[in-house]
């Protein structure tokens, strides 16, 4: 119902994506993933976790709010959008 790919280097986590097909959506399948992750994370040896989101994309910023994370900052332009390019959310979580 959903995938994930993650990058530990050292002592942090990068988060680089996190997907949940539509028909599993709101059912804490993105949430019990996203556990799961920072469960491994840990168990590897990193004290942080780090993300980028779209700020148009509010379940996935709703997910990664309600799981402790927190905007550290924005990188401009960072994604291609429809018209133009749209701005990323660089989110952290100590673990």
């Amino acid at each position: 119902c959903a995938y994930a790919l993650m990058l530990l280097v050292v002592d942090e986590a990068h988060l680089l994506d996190l997907s949940v097909v539509r028909s599993a959506q709101n059912r804490g399948c993105g949430r019990a993933l996203l556990d799961h992750l920072c469960e491994r994370a840990r168990a590897a040896g990193a004290t942080q976790m780090f993300l980028e989101v779209r700020p148009s994309n509010t379940a996935a910023l709703a997910l990664y709010r309600r799981a402790g994370f927190a905007e550290i900052g924005r990188r401009k332009g960072y994604y291609p959008a429809l018209e133009g390019r749209e701005d990323a959310i660089v989110m952290s979580l100590p673990l």
